[in-house]
């Protein structure tokens, strides 16, 4: 069986979502996070092209033993994933991520303890490993009850993530900007931010970014399905209003573009169902609406080639 028989059935699972009692909860995100990613895994499957991708992965022998497979081998259950929160500052490679379901924390354990590097250090009742610590690709995780595994660059910030899960560490103050993502799509399957002003501060940009970097203040993305769509949406807020009417103007040209090609392309056409750009000051708001049905028929047609 081809492996794209798989990756396209996962990706979208990652991405799609109605409904989910796994949304972003700002009080597991450290209080100086500059941005924020957020995936609702249990959303995503019970979405309409979520439950279609399972339906027909159900409906394949193969593929249903190479699953089995990878659950009893590697404790990978990629049914029991519930939601992924990824944040940080900003700086290259520091940040923490917070999984909760989808592995089997006693066999993760034991691939741990394969590799050569591991150390293992125990902060309260916690065990932290630790895989190339002070080296340039160090990571290190801890399993937490619930199924929760808390990762990280090095053992400090599993730390703080652990008590960022336990309630006992700053969290972060409410982002406005998630609050309007949320009012296009209420529960969303991937939600994120950035507050790119903050963010860039970590960074030595060349003249030209941090030129464009300083009309920038913030910007988030949402995804999900609503209104019968599979909706993509973002959010870009600008330093001021005259740089919001130049991105208002590019991506009018934009969408423009793709309303023309939709008369000469029919997949084009199937797929795209609504698309709109607005702006309010120094906020841009575009919004994007995929055919639920063209991306099941799309989704259905790559897997049948590839069983």
């Amino acid at each position: 069986m081809n492996k794209a028989f798989f990756t396209l059935p996962i990706a979208s699972l990652f991405l799609m979502g109605p409904a989910s009692a796994n949304q972003l909860d700002l009080s597991q995100v450290a209080d100086d996070a500059n941005w924020v990613m957020h995936m609702d895994f249990d959303a995503s499957r019970s979405s309409k092209i979520g439950s279609f991708i399972l339906d027909k992965i159900e409906g394949n022998e193969e593929a249903v033993e190479r699953i089995e497979k990878m659950k009893t081998t590697f404790g990978v259950d990629m049914k029991g994933f519930s939601s992924l929160t990824m944040f940080g500052n900003g700086e290259h490679k520091k940040g923490i991520a917070i999984l909760t379901g989808g592995l089997n924390v006693k066999k993760l354990i034991d691939f741990a303890e394969l590799n050569e590097s591991l150390q293992t250090s125990r902060v309260g009742r916690h065990e932290i490993h630790s895989f190339n610590k002070d080296k340039r690709h160090s990571m290190a995780f801890a399993a937490l009850k619930g199924n929760v595994i808390v990762g990280g660059p090095d053992a400090d910030f599993v730390s703080r993530g652990i008590n960022l899960v336990k309630g006992k560490a700053a969290s972060r103050e409410p982002i406005g900007l998630l609050g309007e993502l949320r009012q296009i799509i209420a529960k969303p399957g991937f939600i994120a931010y950035l507050d790119v002003a903050k963010a860039a501060k970590f960074h030595d940009l060349k003249e030209g970014e941090a030129a464009m970097v300083e009309k920038i203040d913030s910007a988030g993305v949402v995804a999900g399905e609503t209104d019968g769509e599979l909706k993509m949406a973002a959010i870009l807020k600008t330093a001021d209003e005259e740089t919001a009417k130049q991105v208002e103007d590019m991506v009018r040209g934009m969408l423009a573009m793709a309303a023309l090609s939709k008369e000469s392309d029919p997949r084009l056409a199937k797929i795209l169902e609504s698309q709109s750009v607005k702006r309010d000051g120094n906020s841009v708001n575009v919004q994007i609406g995929l055919s639920i049905d063209a991306i099941k028929e799309g989704i259905e047609r790559e897997m049948d080639k590839n069983i």
